[in-house]
């Protein structure tokens, strides 16, 4: 991280959800050097851009213009990824440059045409296709120069995949060759002083060869000569290459510049004598050498990680800035109005050239303590704290929560005010106005005095929430970070909780160790919720009774108390605006009792989870419940469905695998009839008619499974809401241990496994909970409970009735601990 920071000269977007690398930028004077440089990216959409950036100083605001619409001079899509990108004198009979964009099919050249003052806003350019080459390979980069030692021409050459080298000598294919030692395509550069190319093998050894070697060795026929050509000179590296340039030095000397993954090289142009090496403390990013003029001075730009420019003179730091992005590619340009500005492109688009200031920028963290000190208390934690030192050291423990929250702040904030969220499809507006398409957007600042790695932020939200994007990673964290994600929801399942559970794991730099910090927040009601009338009949209900009087609705549900509710004050309705149900809360008129009740059992977990905890806040009372028979009823039948719905896809996947066992076997069959070169016809066999109803059959029972997994999946859902309510209306009665035990047998979710999900584990844990809750004093430790897959109905009877006794039980030990309190509170007669 270092102290300065750039200025910005002149910066805009290319494009939107675009992406770029490092040979999407290039600089060059395009219209000759008497007009400057000018800024050409090309994306991986196909989008090609030209900017001539005309920013200049402002004395009356002591900044730059800035960003105008006229420094946009073309902006074309080419219709395909842009690869790679050359400017030369790529026609022939003709001295003007030309642009030479590679895509993944072509290769094409481009005429620039100027027509200077044609517009008002000023000059107008525009492109005409020269000629273009097409590729039978994939390409991956683009080289360009005067090979063969040429004047006033430049040639091509285009580097596949593969490996392989495609040679153009401007409109003419000449040769192609392929390197030995080549597993991917490696950096390659060409020096005309030498007339030579240098490029890496996967062997980590630089090599160098001539162009006259190259295309003797290519035109002549592989059939002859079945050996790889050999390089002139090589140099060992030891490490990968990630880049590399050459620069002119002097009339008499040219310099090879090696970007690698811990060192930066300097080697002269016979590639076997080393000027300097620079050993990198961080990971380098992309790099660009020049020359300082007249004093001959090799200069090179190196990006690091922590988006840091490192400005180096031979093996000496020079200069350090901080970049407000992270670049893929960095160069020098030469403006109309500056000259020596540094260029970075990011990988999303973000533009921007930059000069370099001695303004610096310190981020000073807050005092820990603004009070005065309590020596006393101060003294009495210190004691505390070392005494927690003494039992942690054993343990490795060597951070507090205290050091924790300071090395790493997470604020999260949810918005309550909810988006329409933009679809493509028309059909919708019924649902936006429903309020069934609607989205809400949450924000996640972090804040840091220190440099933490990888730092991953996570969010996760109950189904039928996602959020668009649920994984952040920031590879250095050096000040603040701020990140945004919208939630919204995809299916018409019943919403189970408004949790957001927000995780923050990162990597300290001078320690090295892993840290995990969580937040937690909440969606707004609303997104889930809305007000209606209430109903009168239900199938399910749930009564909470309290021992103090009752928290009128007004207060607990303010968001959906409104006109609506005045007509009866003692019960609210709330409906799920993804599925529709309603659920009524009834206040009781002469007793201090909550009814929730509703014909849709899965979906009363939401509202009794959001009455209790806005009760727990409202209320300093107790509250208590009863488990009745239909509750139990409730979480047997989504048991059930959810066995059903296992055994439905367990039996197509076991269809499917026999049918893939015959399919191999008709296969095996027809390859060795071919092969034994049978006289009769394959028709006749009746084999390609038995594969082909084979091919119709599994692909009928793949749609069949995918169907089967979405109803397993749906099954699995409304498991866990009855459960989570089961889990609510417990935890009134019992203590926390218990309840503790019975959340972790069954209150988690559903996973899509084929051999071991919720039943199985549900059937040990109940087991182990029953026999550490016996009063007969049986150890859970004597427990040899195994997991295996549950295939038979008796199996799954008794995982039914395994719930029912611990529920019974918990009930008991309810109804004991009163029992014990009532004697305890009267006393002996």
């Amino acid at each position: 991280m270092s102290l300065f920071r750039t200025k910005e000269w002149w910066r805009t977007q290319c494009g939107v959800n675009e992406s770029f690398d490092r040979r999407s930028l290039l600089v060059t004077p395009l219209f000759g050097t008497d007009r400057k440089d000018v800024v050409v990216v090309g994306s991986h959409s196909g989008y090609l851009r030209i900017y001539s950036p005309s920013s200049q100083w402002i004395d009356e605001t002591k900044s730059p213009n800035g960003y105008k619409s006229s420094d946009l001079i073309v902006e074309a899509q080419i219709g395909d990824c842009i690869v790679d990108m050359k400017t030369g004198k790529f026609v022939s009979g003709s001295q003007d440059t030309q642009l030479a964009i590679l895509i993944s099919k072509k290769l094409v050249i481009y005429s620039i045409i100027l027509n200077q003052g044609s517009v008002e806003h000023g000059d107008h350019c525009g492109l005409e296709i020269a000629y273009e080459h097409l590729l039978q390979r994939f390409p991956a980069s683009l080289t360009t120069g005067p090979f063969g030692g040429v004047r006033g021409r430049d040639f091509l050459c285009v580097q596949c995949l593969d490996g392989t080298l495609l040679f153009y000598e401007q409109e003419t294919p000449t040769f192609s060759l392929i390197l030995g030692n080549r597993l991917l395509p490696e950096p390659i550069v060409y020096v005309s002083r030498n007339d030579i190319f240098v490029t890496p093998s996967s062997a980590w050894i630089l090599e160098c060869y001539r162009y006259k070697s190259m295309a003797e060795f290519g035109s002549k026929d592989r059939s002859e000569e079945p050996k790889n050509l050999e390089p002139d000179w090589s140099y060992n590296v030891g490490e990968a290459v990630l880049d590399i340039d050459a620069v002119t030095l002097s009339s008499f000397e040219v310099g090879i510049l090696i970007l690698g993954e811990k060192n930066l090289f300097c080697l002269k142009d016979n590639c076997v004598t080393l000027k300097y090496a620079k050993r990198l403390e961080y990971k380098a990013l992309c790099f660009q050498a020049y020359v300082i003029e007249p004093d001959g001075k090799l200069m090179v730009l190196v990006i690091a990680d922590t988006n840091t420019l490192m400005i180096y003179e031979g093996t000496t730091l020079k200069w350090s800035a901080q970049l407000p992005l992270t670049p893929v590619s960095v160069t020098r340009a030469h403006f109309q109005h500056l000259d020596g500005v540094i260029v970075v492109l990011s990988e999303e688009g973000q533009l921007e050239a930059c000069y370099l200031g001695s303004e610096p920028s310190l981020f000073i963290a807050p005092p820990l303590h603004r009070r005065g000190y309590d020596y006393v208390a101060a003294e009495d934690e210190l004691m505390e704290l070392r005494k927690s030192a003494k039992r942690n050291k054993a343990s490795g423990v060597q951070l507090s929560d205290v050091n924790m929250d300071a090395e790493l702040i997470m604020s999260v904030t949810v918005s309550t005010d909810l988006e329409p969220r933009l679809r493509g499809n028309q059909d919708d507006s019924k649902d936006d106005a429903e309020g069934r398409n609607s989205m809400c957007r949450i924000t996640i600042e972090l804040s840091t005095y220190t440099t933490l790695r990888d730092v991953q932020v996570c969010v996760d939200v109950s189904k039928p929430f996602v959020v668009e994007k649920d994984c952040h990673v920031i590879t250095n964290l050096c000040d603040r970070h701020t990140l945004r994600a919208t939630i919204y929801a995809t299916t018409d399942l019943p919403a189970i909780s408004s949790d957001v559970r927000v995780t923050a794991s990162y990597e300290t730099a001078d320690r090295g160790s892993l840290r995990v910090l969580q937040k937690m927040a909440q969606l707004p009601l609303k997104m889930m919720l809305r007000a209606c009338p209430p109903e009168n009949t239900s199938t399910f209900t749930a009564t909470i009774k309290c021992s103090e009087p009752l928290v009128a609705f007004s207060q607990l549900f303010p968001e959906f108390t409104g006109d609506l509710q005045r007509q009866n004050w003692n019960a609210l309705g709330l409906q799920h605006v993804q599925t529709g149900s309603v659920v009524t809360i009834v206040s009781g008129a002469t007793s201090n009792r909550y009814r929730v009740q509703s014909n849709d059992g899965l979906s009363m977990a939401l509202v009794v989870q959001q009455l209790l905890n806005r009760l727990k806040d409202k209320a300093t009372g107790n509250f208590t419940t009863s488990i009745a028979q239909n509750h139990i009823q409730l979480v047997q039948s989504q048991m059930e469905a959810h066995y059903r719905s296992r055994q439905e896809a367990d039996k197509i996947a076991s269809e499917i695998g026999l049918l893939s066992t015959q399919l191999r076997n008709i296969e095996r069959r027809m390859l060795r009839a071919v092969r034994e070169r049978n006289t009769r016809s394959l028709t006749a066999t009746g084999l390609p008619f038995l594969l082909e109803s084979t091919y119709r059959a599994i692909f009928a029972l793949l749609d069949d499974l995918a169907i089967a997994r979405t109803e397993r999946e749906r099954a699995g859902h409304g498991l866990q809401c009855v459960v989570r309510l089961l889990l609510l209306l417990l935890r009134l009665n019992i203590n926390d241990d218990k309840y503790a035990m019975l959340e972790a047998a069954i209150g988690f979710e559903p996973q899509l496994r084929d051999e071991l999900d919720w039943e199985e584990i549900v059937d040990v844990s109940l087991n182990t909970f029953l026999k550490a809750t016996s009063r007969k004093g049986t150890s859970h430790l004597d427990a040899k409970s195994t997991l295996s897959k549950m295939t038979s109905a008796k199996e799954f009877a008794k995982l039914k009735k395994r719930l029912v006794h611990a529920i019974e039980r918990l009930d008991s030990y309810r109804e004991g601990d009163a029992v014990e309190n009532e004697q305890s509170e009267t006393g002996p007669s």
